[in-house]
């Protein structure tokens, strides 16, 4: 792992989060009740493993994942909502976007990285690159309707996502590597129970007609999401754990819109969104990434 290994993990990561992405666009769940029985199937689950196992018991692991609950959790409820409404190629490929725009953000915070980047010139070549392929490539999809309107409704958790992954990295240095990786998982399940399921009774308290929690289609739906979150997890908390910058493993998990993509080649699945321009966005996102680690 410590070599080449934890690449691999994020490739298959990046497989299982493509089709975290894809479940709830032919499934069609509320979001907020398919996020809270995936995390009640979440903890039934993986209560009888980690309960052998030696968690971390640093405060700060936990705060960490605390966090991630009120971040990243939430922010998967509108991913759901959104893969329904637009699809979750979509979606997909609206997520590298947070990493030139946390980029830029982030040299307005901190502005000594621009003389950093000046000492480096072959990075700092491919970082302007990256950024004016991605302006291109905005611009386009800018005229595509279905993205435009995927975007905005996703930027929120675009946010989150972004803030989730820090936190992530975080976490799995405040603990033993298998008690961090697994514990992650599970806290987290188990806070977001609660957290989501107060959110869920208040959310259906205030429409006219309440939602069905229990039907076959969700219990399908929260099946295939939680063991393609417990997958896409699993392998990226040890990826995590052993990348030597987690930009790297960012940037390999980014390549999960092209999965998605030749999974909707071989079920015939055809997009009316920008797919040329929003692949585009893909790549430069990950030229990014890679440019801006030395």
């Amino acid at each position: 792992m410590a070599g080449w290994g934890w690449v691999l993990f994020a490739v298959i990561a990046a497989v299982f989060a493509g089709g975290f992405y894809l479940i709830n666009q032919y499934l069609r769940q509320p979001g907020h009740l398919l996020v809270f029985w995936m995390r009640v199937l979440a903890v039934l689950f993986m209560t009888p493993f980690v309960a052998r196992m030696r968690l971390p018991d640093d405060p700060k692991f936990y705060l960490a994942v605390l966090a991630t609950v009120f971040v990243g959790t939430f922010s998967d409820i509108r991913s759901f909502n959104a893969s329904a409404q637009y699809g979750g190629g979509v979606v997909a490929r609206v997520q590298p976007l947070t990493v030139w725009g946390t980029f830029l953000l982030w040299l307005a915070v901190d502005p000594s990285l621009i003389g950093q980047y000046a000492d480096h010139p072959f990075n700092a070549a491919f970082i302007l690159l990256a950024l004016g392929g991605c302006v291109y490539f905005s611009m386009r999809l800018n005229k595509c309707q279905i993205t435009r309107s995927a975007f905005f409704y996703m930027a929120p958790a675009l946010a989150g996502y972004t803030v989730t992954n820090a936190l992530n990295k975080y976490a799995m240095m405040h603990g033993p590597l298998e008690g961090a990786v697994y514990g992650y998982m599970y806290a987290q399940s188990v806070i977001a129970v609660v957290a989501i399921g107060i959110y869920a009774l208040l959310h259906e308290s205030r429409r006219k007609s309440a939602q069905t929690w229990a039907t076959p289609n969700m219990f399908a739906a929260a099946l295939l999401a939680t063991l393609t979150w417990i997958c896409h997890m699993i392998y990226k908390n040890y990826s995590m754990a052993f990348t030597p910058n987690p930009g790297y493993q960012g940037a390999i998990i980014l390549i999960s819109p092209v999965f998605i993509a030749v999974f909707y080649h071989f079920v015939g699945h055809r997009e009316e969104a920008d797919v040329k321009s929003g692949m585009g966005i893909v790549a430069c996102a990950i030229l990014l990434a890679l440019a801006t680690v030395h």
